[in-house]
């Protein structure tokens, strides 16, 4: 018997997540800088970015709320038509372009190249074409109803929810690209391509060049929002938030709490 759920309040809660521990750029995982940024707008950091990150999609939350693994991936065909810009997109992206993030100190120091080294304390990270995905709590509810006729998604939310577990469904994704700018003037020739070389082989494998400028992870989730109430099995008396901090999780285990 497939697990029916409950939605709660359509109104959408903005939760802050909790501070992101990650390793610093190495392997095109973002400096913390970065994640602390994308944290600070409600978002938790996916690192490194990738694209199955979707909204729409059913995840198990881990009791501190730090670390996501899929139970039920949405096709990325079932998106379209249900899938919008977010009137905060602006607000955002005026967030996290007010600062540049230098590259992990730590590997700058590992450099041997004197030259080289330089260089990589020039460089700042930022993020461009930055937008904010989302889909509404009603097309969420049609979606998750469609993932549960699949038995294997069915059968795993169930035994989640059974255990106590917190699962979850994605709403709203920061979608952007990683733009790599020196801090000096980078017009001379030959300049992109010694940037570039330098951050593929110390920092960011992915990265290349594109209009003239040293581009990696175009138009990948670099954050995601999950759904302000977590499922719930049909008996259960109410639905958790998802567990973002010590207040959601005491409201969770006492829900009088709520009303405080």
């Amino acid at each position: 018997m497939r697990p029916l759920i409950k939605w709660g309040t359509l109104v959408t809660i903005v939760s802050i997540a909790p501070l992101a521990s990650v390793a610093a750029i190495r392997h095109h995982t973002p400096p913390n800088k970065l994640n602390e940024a994308i944290t600070a707008i409600g978002f938790h950091p996916i690192t490194p970015p990738v694209l199955l990150r979707a909204p729409g999609s059913i995840y198990h939350v881990s009791p501190n709320g730090q670390d996501y693994d899929m139970l039920c991936e949405v096709s990325p065909e079932r998106l379209v038509g249900v899938t919008r810009t977010s009137s905060s997109a602006t607000q955002v992206t005026s967030e996290l372009r007010k600062t540049q993030y230098s590259l992990d100190s730590k590997v700058v120091r590992s450099i041997q190249s004197h030259t080289d080294a330089k260089l990589a304390e020039a460089v700042k990270l930022e993020l461009d074409d930055v937008q904010v995905l989302e889909i509404s709590l009603e097309d969420l509810s049609i979606i998750a109803e469609e993932l549960f006729r699949r038995e294997s998604c069915d059968r795993e939310v169930k035994r989640y929810l059974e255990n106590g577990e917190y699962v979850c469904q994605g709403q709203r994704v920061l979608k952007a690209s990683t733009k790599y700018v020196a801090a000096y003037d980078n017009s001379a020739a030959g300049s992109v391509e010694q940037t570039t070389d330098l951050i593929k082989n110390n920092f960011d494998p992915t990265v290349s060049i594109q209009g003239g400028q040293s581009v990696s992870g175009a138009n990948l989730y670099y954050g995601m929002r999950l759904a302000p109430r977590c499922l719930s099995l049909r008996d259960a008396k109410r639905q958790p938030r998802p567990p973002f901090s010590l207040w959601d999780r005491l409201v969770n285990h006492f829900p009088s709490l709520e009303f405080f």
